[in-house]
């Protein structure tokens, strides 16, 4: 058998640890018989360095090349062979952490606000013991998810229940209520803009426009003062002049 190029022979240490040892360690959760979605591997990968670059076909390749093959896919899955996918689900051996976290997509942050979490199209909820694990799951579903803080300890007292998934990660069945988490509240939606008045135009021909709030106070407007005290100058003067007259 040729050597393997030396990029795959990195891929596939990295494969042994990832899928056969430590999944929680890349926030991958396996399902029965240790398959997980290729699309899901390929994100954890590609946060990795020396990964970015990694495709489906290079798995492909790798199963091809090896004997014994050290994954297998199946459809849209990949599983570890050698070793096999290691069997991390278990009560919690120790007292959970107080807290636990979340990252989501900020479309369903007024849902969340509103109703609690609930598990996505029926799976498990996946939370994560330290922040940054939670906003790196949640930068793999949207660029600027907003971070959601589980009070795990009240919420096992509350009668949730939490099972821990290898060191880094807890899942939970069923559906966590609002009491239990902090997140920042929604946006209020804007009001709605106002109905524009009725549109000003120039009066109606054979028409005038009354001035209400002058009629009203009763005060001449500038131009009628000076027009007033001009008239009111020269019959003074028409009055003096005919007394003279006279």
């Amino acid at each position: 058998m040729p050597r393997l190029p030396r990029e795959l022979e990195s891929l596939a240490r990295m494969l042994a640890y990832l899928l056969g040892r430590r999944p929680d360690e890349f926030g991958l959760v396996l399902e029965e018989g240790g398959w997980v979605a290729v699309k899901k591997l390929l994100q954890a990968l590609h946060e990795e360095q020396g990964f970015t670059r990694v495709r489906r076909e290079d798995l492909e390749r790798l199963a091809a090349l090896i004997a014994p093959p050290p994954v297998e896919i199946s459809m849209e899955r990949v599983r570890s062979l050698a070793p096999p996918a290691p069997e991390l689900r278990r009560d919690p051996v120790e007292p959970l952490p107080s807290l636990l976290y979340l990252a989501i997509p900020p479309k369903i942050l007024a849902l969340v606000w509103e109703g609690g979490l609930k598990p996505p199209g029926g799976r498990e909820i996946v939370l994560a013991r330290q922040r940054e694990m939670a906003l790196r799951l949640g930068k793999r579903r949207d660029n600027h998810p907003i971070l959601v803080t589980v009070a795990a300890q009240a919420a096992a007292r509350g009668g949730i229940v939490f099972q821990a998934y290898g060191e880094e990660l807890y899942l939970v069945a069923g559906a966590i209520p609002r009491e239990f988490l902090t997140l920042p509240a929604p946006p209020k939606e804007a009001p709605p803009p106002k109905a524009a008045g009725k549109p000003k135009g120039p009066p109606t021909p054979g028409t005038f426009m009354l001035d209400l709030p002058q009629m009203l106070s009763g005060k001449p407007e500038k131009g009628k003062k000076r027009d007033e005290a001009e008239w009111k100058k020269g019959a003074r003067a028409l009055r003096k002049k005919r007394r003279k007259g006279g």
